[in-house]
C-alpha cells in the first residue's frame, strides 16, 4: 500500500435513514446513498487516512476476509475520488 492519506470533502453532509446513509452536495445538489461499508469508509475519512488504516477499521467492524476488504477499499476510494467524496489529501 502506500502512504498516501485519504480524506472526505466537506462539499457533502449526510444522515442516517433507516439502514442507509444519505448524502447530498450543498454545491450542487446532488444525491446519494451510501451502504454500510461506504458509510463505515466516509466516518473514517473524517480525518486523513492511509488506505491501510480504512482496511484495518473496516476489519474491526465487519467479517470480511484481507484479500476481499483490500479489494473492496481500492474499488471504493476510486468511486469516491471520481465522485468527488474523498480524494487524497
Amino acid at each position: 500500500m502506500t502512504d498516501t492519506l485519504w480524506q472526505r470533502t466537506d462539499k457533502w453532509v449526510g444522515t442516517e435513514v433507516e439502514d442507509s446513509f444519505v448524502m447530498i452536495n450543498l454545491e450542487t445538489g446532488t444525491y446519494l446513498t451510501l451502504n454500510a461499508t461506504a458509510n463505515a469508509v466516509w466516518d473514517v475519512l473524517e480525518t486523513p487516512q492511509t488506505q491501510d488504516a480504512v482496511e484495518a477499521a473496516l476489519l474491526a467492524r465487519f467479517d470480511v476476509m484481507p484479500t476481499d476488504c483490500t479489494t473492496a477499499v481500492t474499488s471504493l476510494l476510486a468511486k469516491m475520488h471520481d465522485m468527488k467524496i474523498a480524494g487524497p489529501v
